[in-house]
């Protein structure tokens, strides 16, 4: 015979799970994107677009960047972004000048930067570099040097200036090419030129990219609303790891619809870029983690290495208690 009174328990216990659970009071967030309305932030697009930010009290605003925007770090100190995204270096510099900007999350595990070259004379290693002829754009220099003394090289090659096309390479202006993994070698793929790709990692150059970032007072004061945002973020993200297509029609068709972005390039790039959030630590720990060992080892070696000399501890620089609480209650 069932138990009248275990059977009105469990018939109230699941009417109380079918009921919604109260609403949350969304709090304004606004993020500073560091580029474009494009597939780059299509973790954001399907956080919004399936109510993950709305389910978690959080109403998003994005404000695009972008070759127009010069400098995130000011948007969030002037209180017109929450939260910013931008190069962990320049995050570095803004608080070498006075800012007191926090780390609390960052999308790129590995840089997306690398050297392109062709087949015929290839560049793999950073000894490659000697004497060839380096296609880079205005202050790609910089990266270039670092990475030779990275690796305790002399700085012996032809700066050879090029825009953002790749045709010097293509051409034989240049013997490697400063690229992007989600852009340059992708373009010449799609017309069947096949590329060797050396990646800043492999040449031994560290660092985070598009590290999500907020002033010290704002995490402060919100930090519930910073949990609950990150831990929207994350399932954004973990679902365009799921389903890169989708993000890549949302930033297409609604986010970036004025753009005129090729929805089939955007897959691409999604499907690139994809690879370079994850590591070992995101998948211990979810999605846009930042280890302060890395950050304090080989990272800090990398801004060293461009000349950097003023760089924060690492403790006052970098967060991960937002995202460590944001995957307890994920």
């Amino acid at each position: 015979m069932i138990d009248r009174r275990l059977f009105l328990a469990g018939a109230g216990a699941a009417l109380s799970a079918a009921l919604p659970a109260p609403a949350i009071a969304a709090v304004s967030v606004t993020t500073q994107l560091q580029w474009i309305k494009d597939v780059q932030n299509a973790g954001w697009w399907l956080a919004d677009a399936d109510g993950t930010f709305r389910d978690a009290g959080i109403a998003p605003t994005f404000l695009a960047g972008g070759p127009n925007v010069s400098n995130v770090e000011a948007i969030v100190a002037a209180g017109r972004a929450d939260v910013g995204v931008d190069l962990l270096e320049r995050i570095v510099d803004a608080n070498a000048h006075g800012e007191d900007f926090v780390i609390i999350g960052a999308l790129y595990q590995h840089d997306p930067g690398a050297l392109m070259s062709l087949p015929a004379r290839p560049i793999r290693t950073a000894r490659d570099i000697l004497g060839k002829r380096i296609g880079v754009q205005q202050g790609g220099r910089l990266y270039v040097d670092a990475i030779l003394r990275l690796n305790h090289l002399p700085p012996d090659y032809t700066e050879v200036v090029v825009g953002f096309d790749p045709e010097p390479l293509v051409d034989g202006a240049c013997d490697a090419f400063l690229s992007f993994l989600t852009n340059e070698p992708l373009t010449l793929a799609a017309r069947h030129i096949p590329t060797v790709v050396a990646t800043f990692n492999a040449l031994g150059y560290e660092t985070y990219t598009d590290a999500l970032f907020c002033t010290r007072d704002y995490l402060t004061k919100n930090r519930d609303t910073l949990v609950r945002y990150m831990r929207a973020l994350q399932r954004g993200w973990l679902a365009n790891v799921r389903d890169p297509v989708r993000g890549a029609h949302l930033a297409a068709t609604v986010y970036g619809s004025a753009l005129g972005l090729d929805e089939t390039v955007q897959v691409a790039v999604n499907r690139a870029q994809i690879p370079l959030m994850q590591s070992a630590a995101t998948r211990a720990h979810g999605p846009m983690w930042v280890d302060p060992a890395r950050v304090a080892g080989p990272i800090y070696r990398t801004l060293r290495a461009t000349g950097r000399t003023s760089l924060p501890p690492v403790d006052r620089l970098v967060d991960t208690t937002i995202l460590r609480d944001a995957a307890r209650a994920r």
